[in-house]
């Protein structure tokens, strides 16, 4: 049950709220629209087209696509943080839009608890690099990841 605080949110706490649901809405929105519409082509990982190295983050937004599309096996395929950041980002839409609503802060959400149980997060950030490794390995081994990154930084300072 939603328990909410009895002092009222302030205009900094408001506007704080109007941003992280503006933050977490904007990818969930994004993902829906394009689906009918196609992927747009600003939407190049800068990285990739620098390097030639797919970065951490590649295939997350065709990854929230097939979510929005209801297709969990294509969402995990493309990245297996997809999921779990949709979950996220949804939720915490929902509650700062409840806590917009009410004008007070919510006394307990999942965010709080997750983060008084955790301690440190850097090991979080140890999983998701170690995804990115065997992410690259396999592209690397199945063919997919040709290109020689060092031959593609040489050519572009040259």
């Amino acid at each position: 049950m939603l328990r909410f605080s009895d002092a009222v949110l302030s205009k900094q706490e408001r506007l704080s709220r109007w941003g992280f649901l503006g933050l977490t809405t904007a990818p969930l929105v994004g993902a829906a629209l394009f689906n009918h519409t196609g992927t747009p082509p600003f939407l190049l990982c800068p990285f990739w087209a620098t390097t030639g190295i797919p970065c951490p983050g590649c295939g997350l937004t065709r990854s929230f696509m097939a979510i929005a599309r209801g297709n969990l096996a294509d969402a995990l395929r493309m990245h297996l943080f997809g999921p779990i950041l949709f979950l996220a980002f949804t939720v915490a839409a929902v509650l700062m839009a409840l806590e917009l609503k009410a004008g007070r802060r919510l006394q307990h959400t999942p965010f709080r608890y997750i983060n008084e149980r955790i301690q440190n997060w850097w090991w979080l950030g140890g999983i998701y690099l170690g995804y990115y490794g065997l992410r690259l390995y396999s592209l690397f081994h199945t063919g997919e990841f040709y290109i020689n990154p060092l031959e593609i930084l040489i050519i572009k300072i040259l």
